[in-house]
C-alpha cells in the first residue's frame, strides 16, 4: 500500500513538472514572439523578398516567420524599407519589372508592380484565367497628371485563386498609342482563400446594363478567419482583404487612402498599394455597425462605451492627426427617462462580446452639416439629431408613434403621410437627394422586423408587423422615405419587396440608379434597375448565419482610374 502511494506521488510530482515546464516553454515562446514582432531590428533581419518559382518567373513574394502580425505598423513600415531598397536603383523597367506578391499581406489575390519609363505614360491590364471566366480589365490609377507618369508603382487586383492567371499589361502614352505590351503569367493554383471562388448567379428580366464597381462582402460571419471579399458583376471572386477579426462595415475613401475596421476596436488607414499606413483605435469604446467622417476628416463612430450598462448607443469622434478619442453623445443621457423602461435581455444568444442593456442599438448613421441620421433598431426608428457636437438636440423620430406613445419623445414622432406599412428594424439609412431646403429622400433596409428585446411587452402587430423571426418570415422591403422636415411628416414613395432577413442587411443606390440589395441571413444579394426589375441575383455559402451587408465601390481614383 505504501508503495502505491509513493508511486502516485512520484507520478504526480512528474505530471507537475511536465505541466510546468510547459507552461514555461509556451510562456518562453509567447514572449519571444511577442518582442520578436515588436523589434524592427529582428523584422528587418527576418522580412525579405525572394523569388517564388512556383508562381512564375521573377515573381517575388515576402519570406518571414509565420507568426509575425501583419496588423503591425512595424511589420507594414519594413517590408516598405525593403521594397524602397529594391527601388533606389531605378533599374525596374516596363520589360523587366519589380513583381511581388501581396507584399503587405492586406490582398491575397493581388499582387504589386513597380517599373520605370522614359515617356509619360498610364497602365491598363487584363486577367484571363479560363474561357469560362469572363477576363477581368481595368486602367490602372496614378498621382500623375492625367493620370500619366514614369515612375510606376501599382497593387493589381482580380487573381483568381486555384488557376494559371495570364495578365496582360500595356503601357500607353497621353494620346492612347500603345507604347508597349507584356504578358506575364502568375500561377495561384496553389492559394487558398476562404472565400468562394464562384457565387451563384440568376439572371433577371431588366436589360439594363449592371453598374461598374465590385460587390464588397461587409461582414462574412466565420468562426474562424474575417475577410472582406470582392466580387465582380459575373460572381467571381476579385479580391479577398483579411482583418483581425469581426466585420468590416464599410469602406471609406479620403485622400487617396482606404478605411474600413478590422476588429472590434480598431480602423485601417490603407493606400493604393496595400500598405497599412495607420491603425486608429477607439480606445474604452467597441465600434460597431457603421462609420463616417465628418467636415473636418475625422471619423465618427457608433460605439458601445465598454465601462458602462448600456451597450449601442453612443457616438464618437477619432481625430486622423492626433489619434484622439472624443465621446459626442451618448444617447442614454439623452433619453435617460426612455432607457429606465428598458428592461436587460438575458436569454437572446450573444456572439459580439456585448452584454450590456440594448434599448437603442444604432446601426448606421449618415453625416451632413453636423447633423446625424440615424437607425435605430431596437426601437424601429429612424433618429435625426442636429448639432452633434456643440448642442446636441432631436429633429425628429420617423416610426411608429405606437413605439413612442406615453413617452416625452413622442413630440419628436413624424407625422406619417399616407397609408403604408411601416418600417420595422430597418437598416442602412442613406441620404439619396434634396429636393428643396428641409425636403429630401431617404432610403433604407426594411426588415420588416418586429421585436424589441428591451422592450417584451410591446406588440408590433398592433402596427401591423408581424414578423418576430430573425431569420423566418414573408418578406423584406427596399423603401424611400420622402420627408419633410417643415411639415413633419414623412412618406413613402418608392419600395419592393426582398428576400425576408429580419436582421442585418442593407440597400444602396447607386448613380445610375440601379438598387443593390442585401438579404443578410439569407446569403443573397442583387442588383435591380430603376424600375425594381431584376438585372441580377447572386446567392453565397453562408459560413455561420449570415452576411451582413454588400454594398459595391467602383475603387476609382484608389485602385483604378
Amino acid at each position: 500500500m505504501k508503495f502505491k502511494i509513493k508511486l502516485l506521488l512520484i507520478i504526480l510530482i512528474i505530471v507537475i513538472f511536465i505541466t510546468l515546464s510547459v507552461i514555461g516553454f509556451l510562456k518562453l515562446r509567447n514572449d519571444t514572439i511577442k518582442n520578436n514582432i515588436n523589434d524592427v531590428e529582428w523584422l528587418r533581419k527576418n522580412i525579405n523578398i525572394v523569388e517564388n518559382d512556383k508562381m512564375g518567373d521573377n515573381i517575388n513574394y515576402i519570406s518571414t516567420k509565420d507568426y509575425v502580425d501583419i496588423f503591425k505598423i512595424n511589420y507594414q513600415d519594413v517590408v516598405d524599407e525593403k521594397i524602397n531598397e529594391l527601388l533606389e536603383n531605378n533599374a525596374y523597367t516596363f520589360s523587366n519589372p519589380l513583381i511581388i506578391y501581396n507584399p503587405y499581406g492586406t490582398n491575397k489575390l493581388s499582387f504589386n508592380l513597380y517599373f520605370n519609363s522614359s515617356k509619360l505614360s498610364y497602365l491598363e491590364y487584363n486577367i484571363h484565367v479560363s474561357d469560362d471566366i469572363e477576363d477581368f480589365s481595368r486602367i490602372l490609377y496614378n498621382d500623375g497628371d492625367n493620370n500619366l507618369t514614369t515612375s510606376h508603382s501599382y497593387q493589381i487586383i482580380g487573381l483568381v485563386p486555384g488557376y494559371e492567371n495570364i495578365l496582360t499589361i500595356t503601357l500607353k502614352d497621353e494620346n492612347n498609342n500603345v507604347i508597349s505590351e507584356k504578358e506575364i503569367n502568375i500561377d495561384l493554383t496553389d492559394v487558398k482563400t476562404d472565400s468562394q471562388i464562384s457565387l451563384e448567379t440568376e439572371t433577371g428580366t431588366s436589360e439594363e446594363e449592371l453598374s461598374s464597381g465590385l460587390y464588397t462582402i461587409l461582414g462574412n460571419d466565420s468562426d474562424d478567419n474575417d475577410y472582406v471579399a470582392l466580387y465582380d458583376n459575373n460572381g467571381i471572386i476579385r479580391s479577398e482583404m483579411p482583418i483581425i477579426g469581426y466585420r468590416a462595415h464599410s469602406i471609406l475613401f479620403k485622400d487617396n487612402y482606404m478605411y474600413y475596421s478590422i476588429s472590434q476596436t480598431r480602423i485601417a488607414e490603407i493606400d493604393n498599394k496595400g500598405k497599412i499606413n495607420q491603425i486608429y483605435r477607439t480606445g474604452d469604446y467597441q465600434l460597431h455597425h457603421d462609420y463616417t467622417f465628418d467636415d473636418d476628416g475625422n471619423l465618427l463612430v457608433l460605439a458601445n462605451n465598454t465601462l458602462k450598462d448600456t451597450e449601442e448607443d453612443c457616438i464618437i469622434k477619432i481625430d486622423l492627426e492626433t489619434k484622439e478619442v472624443t465621446e459626442v453623445i451618448d444617447f442614454e443621457d439623452m433619453f435617460k427617462s426612455y432607457v429606465e423602461t428598458c428592461v436587460l435581455d438575458t436569454e437572446s444568444a450573444r456572439d459580439e462580446g456585448e452584454d450590456g442593456l440594448d434599448w437603442l442599438h444604432l446601426n448606421s448613421i449618415e453625416y451632413i452639416d453636423g447633423d446625424v441620421i440615424l437607425s435605430s433598431r431596437e426601437t424601429s426608428s429612424i433618429i435625426k439629431v442636429n448639432n452633434i457636437e456643440e448642442n446636441p438636440t432631436i429633429e425628429y423620430i420617423l416610426s411608429s408613434d405606437k413605439i413612442w406613445e406615453d413617452t416625452e419623445f413622442s413630440e419628436y414622432v413624424y407625422t406619417q403621410d399616407g397609408d403604408f406599412k411601416i418600417h420595422a428594424g430597418q437598416h442602412y439609412v442613406r441620404i439619396l437627394e434634396e429636393e428643396s431646403d428641409g425636403v429630401y429622400y431617404l432610403s433604407f433596409y426594411n426588415n420588416n422586423y418586429g421585436k424589441q428585446t428591451s422592450k417584451p411587452d410591446f406588440d408590433y402587430s398592433i402596427i401591423g408587423i408581424t414578423n418576430n423571426n430573425a431569420f423566418s418570415g414573408d418578406e423584406s422591403y427596399y423603401y424611400v422615405y420622402k420627408v419633410d422636415e417643415n411639415n413633419k411628416t414623412f412618406s413613402l414613395v418608392d419600395s419592393f419587396s426582398f428576400e425576408y432577413s429580419g436582421i442585418v442587411s442593407s440597400a444602396q443606390v447607386k448613380e445610375n440608379g440601379n438598387i443593390i440589395i442585401d438579404s443578410g441571413t439569407k446569403g443573397i444579394f442583387a442588383e435591380y434597375d430603376s424600375e425594381h426589375n431584376l438585372i441580377k441575383k447572386f446567392t453565397i455559402k453562408l459560413n455561420k448565419y449570415m452576411v451582413y451587408r454588400v454594398l459595391k465601390y467602383d475603387f476609382n481614383n484608389f485602385w483604378f482610374k
